[in-house]
């Protein structure tokens, strides 16, 4: 299920994004040492840059799900692994892709395109217990250019994707999106992506 692009709002943002900083770029950067596998590669951000638009009126009308929280990481394993394709899977089948004429971003959407399957993403693993604070959401552009929203999770191996384009759980460096903006763990501040 693919979604073609988003519509001109998010062009804009991803626009104004890239405006705000012309070097962005996908930058695996190795930030420390894990017993596991090596190098943990993490998403490098770098100013800070404009939350979208739609972002910012869902969390007017619905704070909640906004609200900051503490910034974590997750212990990665077998069991975390399991929750994240499961949620992955569940959200990526109950929603009908759909392209949106606006920008909304929504939560409990059963139509939509990849900003609502990432939101809903957030928040079935959080209803779950996962800490918000190791939970992001990203935008930037798919190998084709076309827009996309993902939802990134900071374990102890690295950032994860969790994408509506495939039901397999990658790192970020392997998903071929190149990414532009994510935000901390206060969805309402985001990053450019250095």
């Amino acid at each position: 299920m693919r979604i073609a692009s988003y519509v001109s709002g998010a062009v804009l943002a991803l626009t104004l994004a890239l405006a705000s900083a012309p070097s962005l770029a996908l930058a695996p950067q190795p930030t420390d040492r894990t017993g596991l596998s090596g190098s943990v590669m993490r998403i490098s951000t770098a100013s800070a840059t404009a939350a979208p638009l739609g972002l910012q009126i869902f969390c007017m009308t619905s704070p909640s799900y906004c609200a900051p929280a503490p910034a974590a990481q997750l212990q990665m394993d077998t069991n975390l692994m399991s929750a994240l394709n499961t949620v992955n899977r569940t959200v990526n089948s109950s929603i009908r892709p759909q392209r949106r004429s606006t920008q909304v971003w929504t939560v409990g959407a059963r139509v939509g395109d990849c900003k609502d399957y990432a939101m809903n993403k957030r928040a079935q693993l959080i209803a779950r217990g996962v800490p918000a604070g190791a939970l992001r959401l990203a935008i930037g552009f798919t190998a084709r250019g076309e827009g996309h929203a993902v939802l990134v999770v900071r374990t102890t191996a690295g950032d994860y994707v969790l994408d509506n384009l495939t039901s397999q759980i990658k790192p970020f460096d392997q998903t071929g999106h190149t990414l532009v903006a994510m935000s901390s763990n206060d969805p309402r501040r985001w990053n450019s992506i250095s």
